[in-house]
């Protein structure tokens, strides 16, 4: 009984504390904690999430008005599942379809299953941390004039670290070429329950919103919401694409969860919240102040590389003028403080918080960092960089990279090769590489500084990150 998962992670909830998601920080906040009396199935009485007609529907129309859209489902597949169901509903095979380049694993996927022709956009890089700005709307526009045949757009607003594109000015540009948008905005569901929060997608003409409650909200990882507020999507493809991608036997407590969530978001949401943001904000004051080595990425970032606006309940910690990784610093705070925070990358951190965080966990926060930041000296050590790399030769969408022989080399012989599988830093699960892309020297080396200093890498072929799938030419 000692090795059990179980075990494993009552030892974690009793020695960390969890500024990573879930929203509900190991269990606060959430009622329902005897789980195995309300995990059932579709029996009378308790509806069909794919075929809701009774109990269900109810909770999903409920969703639809706290969060401010004309139809909301419920995914028991957390965004994942959203994101295939939505794509795979409106596009048909070889369709183009306009996306950001930072766009999730999960959008890719979706292309490579319905064998559609992937336009990429580019994000803005912040020159001086490397990290993923928002998108140019008029780059955007530029490439819709360019490909014509473009039948939906996708971005990620807000991005991991929370910055936010102009999607108002998007979704006009969109609407003018008569396509459709959706918004990737698996990291804004709280957006909509206070003003110090960016406005939601939903709010500035998106037509399909997805969102992972579990993120940011007090719901169970995997729980998530597909927002329409558009009368150009076919509810009847989409309800059936649900069924097709998520799984057959739903979670009774997941969408228990989403709708408890939305429930108190209803009754107490306007408190919790309120309270919430004083102590966010008293700790962002703390941090912005107190310290001097390492940066509080704070809102001047806004109207710096098409970033619009910015969600501040992600604290985000930039080391790049200091002698520290940020993986480094996720260690120290992770051995000495007992402080687990949500992603560590080579020039910063993410801290990530809700309304289930209390004073006495910003403080536990603000402490740890200051005293770690009083014994770092200014150092620009870091080169800027992140995981997205410009200019990606394409040789084969996806889907056809898929069906090509593929053969292991070492990956330090790659250059110059089409790559046959996904490599994908994780988190936050932006690939670096997509399946039929050129692998460059850029690729490798960035790969090999990641794996020196500890950052998970998915796709490559062994343990150890030294060998990589390329696809036979001949």
């Amino acid at each position: 009984m000692k090795n059990t998962l179980y075990n494993q992670l009552l030892k974690y909830r009793n020695n960390i504390y969890p500024f990573h998601m879930p929203g509900h920080k190991l269990g606060k906040k959430i009622k329902f904690r005897n789980m195995a009396k309300i995990d059932v199935t579709e029996v009378k009485g308790t509806d069909n999430l794919h075929n809701p007609c009774g109990i269900i529907e109810k909770a999903q129309e409920k969703a639809a008005k706290t969060f401010g859209a004309d139809k909301t489902y419920f995914l028991v597949n957390g965004s994942t599942g959203g994101i295939i169901s939505a794509i795979s509903s409106i596009c048909e095979e070889k369709d183009q379809i306009l996306i950001a380049r930072n766009s999730h694993k999960s959008v890719y996927n979706a292309i490579l299953i319905n064998n559609l022709e992937p336009i990429y956009i580019y994000p803005q890089i912040l020159n001086k941390n490397g990290l993923i700005g928002g998108i140019s709307p008029d780059d955007l526009e530029q490439k819709i004039k360019e490909n014509s045949m473009i039948k939906l757009v996708v971005i990620t607003s807000p991005t991991y670290e929370g910055f936010i594109s102009d999607i108002r000015k998007i979704s006009d540009i969109v609407h003018k070429y008569n396509k459709i948008l959706m918004v990737d905005e698996a990291h804004g569901s709280h957006f909509k329950f206070n003003d110090y929060f960016p406005k939601t997608s939903l709010e500035l003409g998106v037509d399909i919103v997805i969102q992972s409650a579990h993120k940011t909200l007090p719901s169970l990882t995997q729980s998530a919401m597909l927002h329409i507020k558009s009368d150009k999507i076919d509810s009847r493809k989409l309800q059936n694409a649900l069924s097709i991608f998520q799984t057959s036997s739903p979670s009774y407590i997941l969408m228990t969860s989403l709708d408890d969530c939305r429930d108190m978001i209803d009754t107490k949401g306007s408190k919790l919240f309120a309270r919430y943001v004083h102590n966010l904000k008293d700790c962002r004051y703390k941090l912005k102040t107190q310290l001097t080595n390492l940066e509080l990425i704070d809102q001047e970032v806004i109207g710096n590389k098409y970033i619009f606006d910015m969600d501040c309940s992600k604290i985000v910690i930039d080391c790049t003028e200091t002698d520290i990784t940020g993986t480094r610093l996720d260690e120290i705070l992770r051995n000495k403080y007992n402080i687990q925070v949500e992603l560590s990358g080579i020039n910063h951190i993410i801290a990530m918080t809700s309304i289930c965080d209390g004073k006495s966990g910003f403080r536990k926060l603000v402490k740890a960092l200051v005293e770690i930041d009083s014994k770092l000296r200014k150092n620009h050590i870091i080169n800027n960089k992140y995981d997205i790399i410009y200019n990606t030769q394409t040789c084969y969408n996806p889907k056809e990279a898929s069906t090509k022989n593929k053969y292991k080399i070492q990956l330090e012989n790659a250059a110059g090769r089409i790559s046959g599988d996904f490599v994908i830093p994780f988190p936050p699960g932006i690939p670096l590489i997509i399946p039929g892309e050129v692998i460059t020297t850029e690729n490798i080396n960035l790969i090999n500084e990641y794996t020196d200093i500890g950052i998970e890498i998915m796709g490559l072929d062994d343990k150890k990150n030294k060998t990589i799938n390329i696809i036979d030419e001949v």
